[in-house]
């Protein structure tokens, strides 16, 4: 009869001839180069870092030469189609909004005078003259001048340090408060111009034949991250004489 010993002598034989300890050798050989892969991938891994520089090399550039204007013509067909099948089929605007948003800006900065130059152009085209004196000196009639107004209001920081410096730049005309907007600019303290942290939410659809040309100017400079010059000082105004002509009659 056989010992205690001598069966466990025997188990253990078996189990390193059969291959089992090969098998439970293997297995902690995956589960050790598993837990392995799993750090050199985490967040802070250096293999995960490596990964991502490859891809910045490799996809960005491709996506810089990549010409999405084909994207446009897609899109614009899809737009079209569904402004001809609702109640908007006589609406163009939001057509063209929607075009003026989807192409690149042509400039890489703009000066900030340059904006209220093109916010003086809107008061102009869009101010109510329903207040209006109409007025005739000797010439053709026209509504009395409105003010076009912009105003730099930096951001104090005066109980704490930043590495940006933050304003709000504010567009109004007093006599027309519709007209009146806003944008948010910030730049970091050693850099010289300005970039876009906000003009107005976001935006669906039906929106876009809400939106004054201006409005859309502003968000394709934004989605265009086109440099801010703040060229002059931080207040602005001129005199706008409206557009649109009063009806005059002598009788």
């Amino acid at each position: 009869m056989k010992t205690f010993e001598q069966k466990i002598a025997e188990t253990v034989n078996e189990k390193l001839n059969d291959g089992t300890v090969e098998k439970l050798v293997e297995q902690y050989i995956e589960k050790g180069v598993s837990e392995a892969l799993k750090e050199v991938f985490s967040w802070s891994g250096d293999g995960k870092k490596l990964i991502e520089k490859k891809l910045n090399e490799t996809i960005v550039p491709v996506i810089e030469r990549h010409d999405f204007n084909q994207y446009l013509i897609k899109l614009d067909s899809v737009l079209t189609e569904i402004v001809n099948n609702t109640i908007l089929a006589d609406n163009k605007k939001m057509l063209e909004n929607f075009k003026e948003l989807m192409k690149e800006p042509e400039i890489k900065e703009i000066k900030l005078s340059d904006i209220f130059k093109r916010y003086c152009q809107h008061v102009a085209e869009n101010v109510s003259t329903d207040d209006l004196e109409a007025r005739c000196d000797d010439g053709d009639p026209y509504y009395e001048h409105v003010t076009a107004e912009m105003e730099v209001e930096h951001e104090d920081k005066v109980w704490f340090k930043s590495s940006f410096d933050d304003c709000i730049v504010k567009f109004t005309c007093e006599e027309d408060e519709k007209l009146n907007c806003q944008i948010k600019l910030y730049k970091g303290t050693n850099e010289k111009n300005w970039n876009f942290m906000g003009c107005g939410d976001s935006i669906d659809i039906n929106s876009l034949r809400n939106l004054s040309n201006f409005e859309v100017f502003l968000m394709t400079l934004k989605r265009g991250f086109v440099d801010i010059i703040m060229d002059k000082g931080s207040d602005y105004d001129d005199d706008i004489e409206p557009e649109e002509k009063p009806e005059w009659s002598l009788e």
